[in-house]
């Protein structure tokens, strides 16, 4: 039997999981391990997935469950008393699976892998490793060693939470179920929460576990001219929905970019007028404008490029796992300079300033069709969407200044295309 049991979510992206194959294959041959691969209904892994052989049990998703739930059916299907347990596909030091089951020893005999090297507690306390964990994170009297985090490149002494792999005794995995109500990027820390409360969660400095994407943002070229520019307009460009919308497109886009992020959000003025700003700071021969709340997933842009490149003025990409529309869905779409140019409203206002929240892609798809050249949807490129999450908003003046706008949107659209609502 393996010595450990290594869960690893996925949600797409062929390159990054391929690298954190890799990065298992070069594991040490001892301790040996088992890898469980959960494939939460993403779009793109399919053909990667399906060449593996050896060690690993793929599972799948149906449709998109979330890092806890495939954690818990990964862990019911583990044969190892050791689970280790990666935040998507991450990469491990070719001796991290070494020093993460040796801190996790009944024993507690070492706690880094190596004779006096100190193990840092989610307290922030160093130990030698023969003291209880009175002083770490957990009950005290609790056994040193409950749960053995990995350290990050950049600080081998951070915090357990921010671990990108967790190792854990597999009597203890109904733990997961504790942390299935944590926000999305925090279900490891709140596993380790969980697992907390049964004896200490240690950082384990000799283990190095990074994301996959790490190393993604540095292929370009210094110097080199952008071929693309991301507008994405917001009204808090802090906000986890935008960090997760750069993320993906910094991991998914191989060719030379740009993004302009346009906050207005002191005061809000809407979509039309951020999205203008940001599209007279375009200086390359493509623009793409998507929300917030989109993420793009891997090998979107080249087949959008490829649709530009054949004619069309305006190309949307596929929306997966939620809500779309066909004719155009215009939370994610991609034009050339030219486009900005011939379909601008006015100089410098590619959408209508009268439409200041709704109606304005509208407006585009009807002067599109005018001239016979409408959107086109391109089926190859694929996204996420959160269905306008800004739109969604709960604050009850914003939200109320929104009703407001739309119904004045509407009645501009209607003075400016009559017939369009009617039929």
């Amino acid at each position: 039997m393996a010595a450990a049991s290594i869960i690893v979510h996925l949600e797409g992206g062929p390159e990054r999981t391929r690298r954190c194959l890799e990065s298992l294959a070069a594991l040490a041959d001892e301790p040996t391990f088992e890898a469980i691969l959960v494939d939460d209904a993403s779009p793109d892994l399919a053909e990667l997935l399906a060449g593996l052989s050896g060690d690993v049990k793929v599972l799948r998703n149906e449709r998109r469950e979330g890092f806890v739930p495939s954690a818990i059916r990964a862990a019911e299907s583990a044969t190892s008393e050791l689970l280790v347990l990666l935040r998507g596909p991450a990469l491990l030091a070719p001796d991290a699976l070494h020093h993460l089951l040796a801190a996790c020893d009944e024993t507690c005999a070492s706690t880094s892998g190596a004779p006096g090297a100190p193990t840092r507690h989610a307290s922030g306390a160093a130990s030698d490793g023969d003291e209880t964990c009175a002083a770490g994170w957990g009950p005290p009297g609790a056994p040193m060693c409950g749960a053995a985090a990995a350290a990050t490149p950049e600080d081998t002494g951070a915090h357990p939470a921010s671990t990108h792999a967790l190792a854990f005794r597999r009597r203890d995995a109904d733990c997961l179920r504790g942390a299935a109500g944590a926000a999305a990027g925090f279900e490891l820390a709140a596993v380790c929460a969980e697992l907390a409360r049964r004896g200490t969660v240690v950082t384990v400095p000799a283990a190095i576990a990074a994301p996959a994407s790490t190393a993604v943002a540095a292929r370009q070229t210094p110097g080199e001219r952008a071929e693309l520019t991301v507008v994405v307009p917001t009204l808090d460009a802090t906000a986890p929905r935008v960090r997760a919308c750069l993320a993906a497109i910094t991991a998914n886009t191989p060719a030379p970019h740009q993004v302009v992020v346009v906050d207005n959000g002191s005061p809000p003025q809407g979509f039309t007028a951020p999205v203008n700003a940001g599209l007279r700071a375009v200086d390359t021969p493509y623009a793409v404008v998507m929300n917030d709340d989109v993420e793009v997933l891997e090998g979107w842009w080249d087949p959008l490029r490829a649709a530009l490149d054949d004619g069309a003025s305006v190309v949307f990409p596929r929306t997966v796992e939620g809500a779309m529309r066909e004719d155009f869905a215009a939370w994610c779409f991609a034009l050339g300079a030219g486009t900005i140019a011939e379909m601008s409203h006015a100089p410098g206002e590619f959408f209508d300033p009268v439409l200041r929240v709704w109606f304005q892609d509208t407006d585009l798809l009807v002067r599109l069709r005018a001239i016979g050249r409408p959107p086109r949807l391109v089926r190859e490129s694929h996204i996420r969407h959160a269905l306008s999450a800004t739109v969604g908003t709960e604050d009850p003046a914003l939200r109320a200044w929104i009703d407001r706008t739309i119904a004045a949107d509407k009645a501009a659209f209607a003075r400016k295309h009559p017939t369009v609502l009617s039929t």
